[in-house]
């Protein structure tokens, strides 16, 4: 009876989501729905410390743009929008226009402004669509997240003015159910899946089978099922259009032998030899049967939507035969339409810079021939690419504004969820310009930003949303805007804060690198240097920081208590960045004393070296993210057995480490994620650099491959570190910064 009524309560939201989103006017119950939620994400980010009426009220504009207006009369802020995310939008503008707070994945701030009064303003959204979320962010950060982290998301995402984030929760169990109905056994579809952390690759067919750490088993598809009905039920509440997963063409390798069909064996760019799924050719029929059986039976568990991802050629070989790519975009498109005629087609954009060879000569055109220009959405997902990594035109040039469909302006500011600082933050000012004022960009109708990995570099994310809602014509002064993202989250700032941002734009924040790495986090390059831009500005904007201890606990005591955590948070990532340069320089010492035949001072240098990188490593333990604990405790909370939790603690590990399931070699995914983390170091980047550093200086013998096996599969074990309390934190940073430059000097 529960489950009943479960799911008519899905099936009314989906109705009451359709025509949300067809542009007709809300209803009564809708209008409540949008006012309730967007009400609640206020009072918890505020603590209840300030009156807010919303009113979901405000007409959306003819092409489908979000609204809002606000005005502080009668003691309260009041807040007119056209749906749940433009009234949260409405809130933070108002919040930040007043320095009075800001929501970060860190930690959030907001204190009641001192003149709280507030001229009416009204805001028309420059774009249909807010898009967030890469597919991949399903591996590297979000995989055992539970209803409250996605609850804290959702809260961040409204806020920012998030409508369309991708929702590819739960789509294993709906295959295991499409595929079950089609005659294959569970051990067939056993056989194909992975683990939690590595499904991304199995969704785009990159990979397939349990050597990543699968199956999946019941506990986890059940358990993702709930969830996703969880989060589907406030995204709808706030008028959000999620994007849902569709089929691409890939079965389990048993299909073909239940139906006699014929199978593509995919090789994914990376590691083509190894990592291999099994797609159907278009001209199959079991192509648009599974698809529109997939399609049916995720609306019979979620409700229906409007836009539908499918990726068929991710980083993998892309056929030259034009006709057979038309096959293959009618194939896709049918497989959707057949089941929901009202749905879009959504595609990553992705490979169309990263192969463009592959995809030029008509080749997307081809794909897309025959797929109505409203039935289809690009996600042009890399434009900082482009820009600042491949030196290539823009997408919407070279493809001729994508063939009159449409198509999301976006970028993905990192990869792997790579914690070291990098971006070039001009760009994701004001890069969206470059479409907006281009005569050929085409149907441009959203915007968006499609991170790998989240929980990092959070001034990038924060202007990265803020522009989204900016006129497409207005250009945002960087300097100022920074100014007043520092004084939202922590109160004021200091003259030593604006030294070492004018140092941050310099250096780290002058330079895009798609893969920020220090070099003794990458096993083939350990000695060397890696691409964070640590330089000489980067060095001394840190260094003054942390030149009077006085100062900085004057400084910390006259802030609030967020703002005061929000502070010892960015203290402990800059100390890390400082840190991780100095452990480069200090290696490149050690090397030079070896060329010189001093295996003495080089063996003294290799200890204090150690040293140092414990002790960097207790400092990461103050922050709130930065921390391989807090990841392995996720991935172990999301299991239901001994063995599950076992095996998600072994996928969480080698995710961020040796990446690949059977670690045989130097794989071109090896290290990939690069988190500078409490317990990576300590038990994963340190002992393989000592190692390699004994193993040199005294022929101490060190097989890498044999240590990193050894990392991953005794997880969730680390060695034993007592954690840095908030009091302790200014202290043992200044002295850390200091030893750090004494010892690479």
């Amino acid at each position: 009876m529960q489950n009943t009524i479960k799911k008519l309560l899905f099936i009314l939201f989906s109705l009451m989501f359709l025509s949300l989103h067809a542009l007709q006017p809300l209803t009564k119950t809708q209008r409540r729905a949008a006012e309730a939620e967007a009400t609640a994400i206020i009072e918890r980010f505020t603590g209840g410390q300030m009156p807010v009426k919303v009113s979901v009220s405000l007409p959306r504009e003819a092409d489908g743009r979000d609204a809002y207006e606000y005005a502080f009369r009668s003691g309260k802020l009041h807040i007119s929008a056209s749906s749940g995310v433009a009234a949260c939008r409405a809130f933070y503008d108002y919040v930040k226009q007043k320095g009075a707070g800001i929501a970060s994945w860190s930690g959030n701030r907001f204190e009641m402004p001192c003149n709280p009064e507030a001229e009416n303003r009204k805001v028309v959204s420059p774009y249909r669509d807010h898009q967030y979320l890469n597919v991949v962010t399903y591996g590297y950060t979000t995989p055992y997240w539970d209803e409250e982290r996605w609850d804290r998301e959702i809260d961040w995402m409204a806020l920012h003015g998030i409508d369309m984030p991708l929702v590819l929760l739960a789509q294993e169990q709906v295959y295991r159910e499409v595929f079950r109905d089609m005659g294959l056994s569970d051990a067939e579809i056993d056989e194909w899946e992975v683990g939690p952390a590595h499904l991304p690759w199995m969704r785009m067919g990159n990979l397939a089978g349990n050597s990543f750490d699968g199956p999946l088993g019941r506990h986890w598809n059940e358990r993702q099922v709930a969830l996703c009905q969880h989060v589907l039920e406030r995204l709808r509440a706030l008028g959000m259009k999620p994007v849902f997963p569709a089929f691409g063409g890939f079965v389990p390798k048993a299909f073909a032998k239940h139906y006699n069909v014929r199978t593509d064996l995919t090789g994914w760019d990376w590691v083509p030899s190894a990592c291999r799924n099994y797609r159907l050719t278009p001209d199959s029929e079991a192509f648009a049967e599974v698809g529109t059986r997939f399609i049916r039976k995720w609306e019979e568990k979620f409700g229906k939507g409007i836009y539908y991802l499918s990726d068929s050629f991710n980083e993998m070989e892309i056929p030259r035969d034009t006709a057979l790519m038309t096959a293959y975009g009618d194939a896709v498109y049918r497989s959707i339409s057949a089941a929901n005629p009202d749905a879009v087609w959504v595609m990553q954009g992705w490979s169309l810079g990263y192969q463009r060879d592959s995809w030029g000569d008509g080749i997307l055109k081809a794909l897309v021939k025959n797929v109505p220009d409203d039935k289809y959405l690009l996600l042009d997902m890399a434009t900082d690419y482009n820009r600042h990594v491949w030196n290539l035109s823009y997408n919407w040039e070279f493809y001729e504004g994508f063939y009159g469909k449409q198509w999301l302006w976006s970028v993905i500011p990192n990869m792997g969820g790579k914690t070291a600082f990098t971006g070039v933050l001009e760009y994701y000012a004001n890069g969206r310009l470059d479409a907006t004022g281009s005569d050929g960009h085409g149907r441009l109708t959203g915007y968006g930003l499609a991170p790998e990995g989240l929980e990092n570099n959070e001034m990038i994310y924060e202007m990265v949303t803020d522009a989204g809602w900016y006129n497409p014509d207005e250009k945002i002064d960087v300097e100022a805007w920074q100014q007043q993202y520092f004084r939202c989250r922590y109160g004021d700032v200091a003259p030593s804060d604006t030294a070492y941002f004018h140092a941050l734009q310099r250096s780290v924040y002058t330079a895009f690198q798609d893969h920020p790495q220090f070099a003794w986090q990458v096993r083939n390059k350990i000695v060397g240097r890696g691409n964070v831009r640590v330089n000489a500005d980067f060095n001394k904007g840190v260094e003054r920081l942390f030149l009077n201890p006085a100062t900085l606990r004057q400084r910390f005591a006259e802030l609030s208590p967020e703002g005061a955590a929000l502070w010892r948070n960015d203290l402990v990532e800059a100390t890390a960045m400082y840190v991780g340069g100095k452990v480069e320089e200090t290696n490149l010492r050690i090397q030079g004393m070896l060329d010189d035949g001093d295996t003495i001072q080089a063996r003294s240098t290799v200890r204090n070296l150690e040293t140092l990188m414990l002790r960097l490593d207790r400092a990461l333990t103050a922050h709130p993210l930065y921390n391989i604990e807090v990841w392995e405790k996720q991935a172990m909370a999301a299991a239901g057995s001994d063995a599950e939790r076992k095996r998600n603690a072994v996928n969480a590990r080698r995710i961020v480490s040796v990446w690949y399931g059977n670690h045989e070699k130097d794989e071109p995914v090896n290290d990939y994620a690069c988190r500078i983390w409490a317990g990576m170091i300590r038990d994963y980047y340190l002992p393989r650099l000592v190692g390699t550093w004994n193993k040199r200086i005294d022929g101490v013998p060190f097989d890498q491959i044999a240590f990193e096996n050894t990392f991953v599969n005794s997880a969730p074990m680390l060695s034993p570190q007592p954690h840095l309390e908030a009091s302790e934190v200014i202290g043992f940073l200044c002295d850390l910064v200091n030893d750090a430059k004494s010892l690479a000097q």
